[in-house]
């Protein structure tokens, strides 16, 4: 399997782990009810990082899952409710440590490497 295929497959298990909206939550009572927009949706909603406003990410998102509307202060709201840490931790444990797990530090194609 490619670095880029287990870092997505890190990233999913990650993002699905109940131990992991625990300790990336604000508040232990936040993302607990069902809701419209679950930890999970959030968090992939940021990630996409789009450059338009708010409540075109939220339409072509609820549109995608054929989900009912949301508005984009529901989004807003949702968004407040997830800790930094989150990031940080998804990038530590599905990105650096798939990319670098065998200690090759190289630049692969940039004429760099060895």
């Amino acid at each position: 399997m490619s670095r880029k295929a287990q870092a997505i497959e890190k990233s999913r298990e990650l993002i699905k782990d109940d131990s992991f909206k625990a300790r990336n939550r604000k508040s232990e009572n936040m993302f607990t009810r069902i809701r419209c927009l679950p930890f999970e949706l959030v968090l992939i909603m940021i990630l996409r990082k789009s450059t338009k406003s708010l409540q075109c990410i939220v339409n072509e998102t609820v549109i995608s899952l054929g989900m009912e509307g949301v508005t984009a202060s529901a989004y807003s709201q949702a968004r407040y409710k997830l800790k930094h840490t989150a990031f940080i931790e998804l990038n530590q444990k599905a990105i650096i440590d798939v990319v670098y797990q065998d200690q090759d530090f190289t630049l692969k194609g940039t004429g760099q490497d060895s």
